[in-house]
């Protein structure tokens, strides 16, 4: 799997890195409800039995093995239009192909 982090991200989970024990970052999915999709999120934990590690610039990535072997790419920005002071998180699952 392919995961960009942009720099704008970088400089945010370092602050978020920089007050925190922990050392890697779980990618997971927020519930989806009536009115939302689904979404994802970082959060700092530590890795666990059935997690896949993926070293990214020097950051340590952690997602549930089911769930990445289902994501082709996925992109870590924070801010934006859509996301002014927070993290978004874009995952390709690579359903179609061309």
């Amino acid at each position: 799997m392919d995961i960009v982090i942009n720099n704008t991200a970088k400089v945010e989970i370092d602050k978020l890195l920089e007050n925190s024990d922990k050392k890697y970052i779980r990618i997971i999915t927020r519930c989806i409800t009536m009115h939302e999709d689904a979404k994802f999120d970082l959060i700092l934990d530590e890795k666990r039995e059935g997690d896949r590690l993926f070293e990214v610039d020097g950051y340590n990535i952690i997602i549930e093995s089911n769930f990445a072997d289902q994501i082709a790419s996925m992109i870590i920005s924070y801010g934006g239009l859509m996301s002014r002071d927070s993290f978004s998180i874009h995952a390709d699952f690579g359903f179609y192909e061309y």
